[in-house]
């Protein structure tokens, strides 16, 4: 059917990566303490690419394809905070 497994065991997770790519608004309440584990060391993940990032903030703001976006405010700061991941959705992105 042309699925593939994809590694599971990578627990820790960048926000960016968890949220961000798959367009969870920041002040999304998912990403509020209560639902979501951050950790303490390391804090922040080490880097993420530069130009997919701007994509993504540029889509978040802005929108995408006819969409309006969710308005001025990414964070850059928020999207690299390091958290459990909340689902395996993020690996995929």
């Amino acid at each position: 059917m042309g699925f593939n497994e994809m590694p599971t065991n990578r627990w820790v997770e960048s926000s960016f990566w968890n949220f961000d790519t798959l367009f969870q608004p920041q002040s999304h309440p998912a990403r509020d303490l209560q639902d979501t584990f951050f950790c303490k060391d390391p804090v922040r993940c080490n880097r993420v690419p530069e130009e997919y990032k701007e994509r993504v903030r540029r889509t978040h703001e802005d929108g995408l394809e006819g969409s309006i976006g969710y308005g001025p405010g990414w964070s850059s700061e928020e999207t690299m905070k390091n958290i459990l991941r909340t689902h395996t959705t993020a690996i995929s992105s």
